[in-house]
């Protein structure tokens, strides 16, 4: 038999794809007006094209770059322009973990969200410490990425638009701590002390998830984005 007359090519780098990952590395996309840039650090390739597939369907949030590992993003990610990067914990060599931290070195004001099946406490502890601003589970849904995303963007119109009255020696910060729940209340002391969440679930007697939901409730209402910024928040 005569050997096949179209042996098998090799990748086409110029495939969409292909294509697509290495523009991500090279060079920034341009932002839409009134769109919040989004970056993806992960190593797998399906998180990347399920990711960018849900962004390219929503109004207020838009792709701008792809890496798959951490010296890529620290790299590519200050180009971008990016607001919020969606990084996985668990990457080859640099874990996102690190990156994480790296990356708030280079620009304090972006927004890490850690993608992560992990459910493992300390590792949780970590990425927080580190400077990671909210954590998407594995496995997720569109509508799970899209909510935890609006939940990092502040709405600095819907608080304004119906502004409280003011009262003599009395803040904003203070009307916000009023709207804390009494257990909100108790999070936020030990947070302000600078306990682990782990710590503050054996003190308050609940799972470590109750204290994430807690946090994440109590954050919200402090207009906080991370454990600094709720504490500071919590004690004006």
């Amino acid at each position: 038999m005569s050997p096949s007359l179209n042996p098998p090519l090799p990748p086409d780098p110029s495939s969409p794809v292909r294509r697509q990952r290495q523009e991500a590395a090279s060079k920034p996309v341009a932002t839409p007006l009134g769109s919040v840039g989004v970056a993806i650090v992960d190593d797998d390739e399906n998180v990347h094209a399920l990711v960018r597939d849900i962004l390219g369907r929503a109004q207020e949030f838009c792709w701008v770059g792809s890496y798959s590992s951490g010296e890529a993003a620290l790299t590519g990610i200050p180009q971008t322009g990016a607001r919020v990067v969606l990084m996985d914990v668990k990457m080859p060599a640099m874990s996102g973990i690190e990156c994480a931290r790296r990356l708030k070195a280079l620009l304090p004001q972006i927004i890490v969200v850690m993608i992560t099946g992990l459910s493992d406490p300390r590792t949780i502890d970590l990425a927080q410490e580190c400077g990671a601003d909210r954590f998407l589970p594995k496995p997720f849904t569109a509508a799970h990425v899209l909510a935890t995303l609006s939940f990092c963007i502040p709405r600095p119109k819907a608080e304004t638009a119906n502004p409280l009255p003011s009262a003599k020696g009395m803040s904003q910060p203070g009307l916000r701590r009023k709207s804390l729940a009494p257990r909100e209340e108790e999070l936020m002391r030990y947070v302000a002390e600078g306990l682990l969440n782990k710590e503050i679930a054996e003190r308050m007697g609940v799972s470590i998830y109750v204290i994430h939901k807690l946090q994440s409730s109590a954050f919200k209402k402090l207009g906080a984005r991370n454990r600094t910024e709720a504490s500071r928040n919590w004690r004006q």
